[in-house]
């Protein structure tokens, strides 16, 4: 069975406006990774003060394009599910390392309410208005 071949229809349930909630969280990722991109010295300092990440420093390079991939395959539907499961560890980190350690300048609120919707988005999907919804093919069975 292909990627993209269900046997049952995965959207049925979710409401239709839910899509709006989609589009609003990749387009915050997507503004995250442009922050990261412009000031590469946030994540820089942020894995600096945190003993635990400067074992990681590798991972500065990747952290804006995963945001920025998975940012704007949630816009548009495409593989939500996977574009969402990946982006639980970056927000996670974010809230635990970055956010609940530096609370004048954190957007602690701002960051578990992205992490809550990404945890939602990948267990329902892309719902309507997605492209996963345009490519899912129904799984013939006679």
């Amino acid at each position: 069975m292909g990627l993209l071949h269900q046997s049952y229809q995965t959207g049925e349930n979710v409401p239709k406006w839910i899509f709006i909630l989609r589009i609003v969280v990749g387009f915050s990722l997507i503004l995250k990774a442009y922050t990261f991109f412009n000031n590469n010295d946030i994540l820089q300092n942020a894995f600096n003060a945190s003993g635990f990440l400067s074992a990681t420093a590798w991972l500065i390079p990747l952290i804006p394009w995963v945001n920025l991939i998975g940012g704007i395959l949630l816009v548009v539907g495409l593989f939500t599910r996977l574009a969402a499961l990946v982006q639980i560890p970056l927000m996670f980190g974010a809230i635990l390392f970055v956010n609940l350690k530096d609370t004048a300048t954190a957007d602690l609120p701002f960051s578990f309410l992205i992490l809550v919707l990404v945890v939602v988005f990948s267990f329902i999907g892309g719902g309507y208005f997605s492209l996963d919804d345009t490519y899912r093919k129904p799984l013939v069975t006679e």
